[in-house]
């Protein structure tokens, strides 16, 4: 039997970050996994920057585990259907 990582972690990047950036706490979007999305520290300043400042989404950069970079669209169409775990 072949177990499969179906595990995906996204990271927040923001304008001057580097890709080494997205490895801290403060980064870390969340992790999808059998369905079900856990938010990380970055998810709340995602949400942050969506409610409190919306002029920065244009310098948002996100990323998954395998470095595919998504639009700020694909990584919430991404998150449709999951169930959301608390922050």
């Amino acid at each position: 039997m072949v177990l499969r990582n179906n595990m995906t972690t996204y990271y927040l990047l923001l304008e001057g970050d580097t890709e080494e950036d997205s490895f801290y706490e403060t980064n870390v979007l969340g992790e999808e996994s059998l369905g079900t999305f856990y938010p990380g520290h970055g998810f709340i300043a995602f949400n942050n920057i969506v409610n409190k400042q919306p002029q920065l989404l244009e310098s948002v950069t996100i990323l998954t585990d395998k470095k595919q970079q998504l639009t700020i669209t694909q990584f919430l169409d991404a998150l449709k259907g999951l169930r959301i775990k608390k922050a």
